[in-house]
């Protein structure tokens, strides 16, 4: 699971804080970001804690995002979701709350994620990330109609997702509807979805469980 944690791209988080006039801390974060790029995360995170006690442009929000970052890189998911969740107390954003949603689930801390999955779907029920999180969880659980439910509409918002289209192509599996399963994941399969075979299999056994 850890691997397919998207990480959160320091050049994103950082855009908001270009902006205004230069403080004091400034330097600490540009330097704490050098770090980064070049791999140094004990130094980084260092960097990054001290400019959370000084006077920067920077929001606590966006600074404990950058700490989370560090910390996914380095694997490190339970410290990870750790200071995702303090940015989100401080700052909550649709995409963080998918992050954290993804950490938690990492940690085994499911009813953590599916709160946070819902926190997003709160935030914003027009994105689809939050849905297909939310029913690729549900479908882990084998609470295939739940996962069926939310892979639909996100599938519906974001068609062109092939992980959504597998996903939902084992959830009709679990279901036993063969026949949706099927074009489910020749479509994940259209759309050049990683690891077909995978998704096939499991679906295979799911219709095999079913009978």
């Amino acid at each position: 699971m850890k691997s397919k944690i998207r990480f959160i791209s320091l050049i994103i988080l950082i855009v908001p804080a270009l902006f205004g006039c230069s403080k004091p801390g400034d330097s600490i974060v540009s330097r704490a970001m050098n770090a980064y790029s070049v791999k140094d995360y004990d130094r980084a995170l260092e960097l990054f804690n001290e400019a959370l006690e000084s006077d920067t442009r920077y929001s606590q929000a966006v600074l404990y995002s950058f700490i989370a970052n560090v910390y996914m890189h380095q694997e490190e998911t339970k410290l990870a979701a750790e200071y995702q969740a303090k940015a989100m107390e401080s700052q909550p954003d649709y995409r963080g709350y998918v992050m954290l949603g993804m950490l938690y689930h990492s940690c085994g801390e499911d009813t953590a994620a599916e709160e946070a999955y819902k926190k997003a779907i709160a935030m914003n029920a027009e994105k689809g990330e939050a849905y297909a999180s939310l029913g690729a969880l549900y479908l882990v659980q084998e609470h295939a109609d739940r996962a069926v439910e939310l892979l639909e509409k996100a599938s519906a918002l974001e068609p062109k997702l092939a992980v959504i289209k597998a996903n939902l192509g084992v959830a009709y599996a679990m279901l036993g509807n063969e026949k949706a399963s099927t074009e489910a994941l020749e479509q994940a399969e259209a759309l050049k979805c990683e690891n077909i075979g995978q998704f096939r299999e499991r679906a295979k056994q799911a219709l095999v469980g079913t009978n």
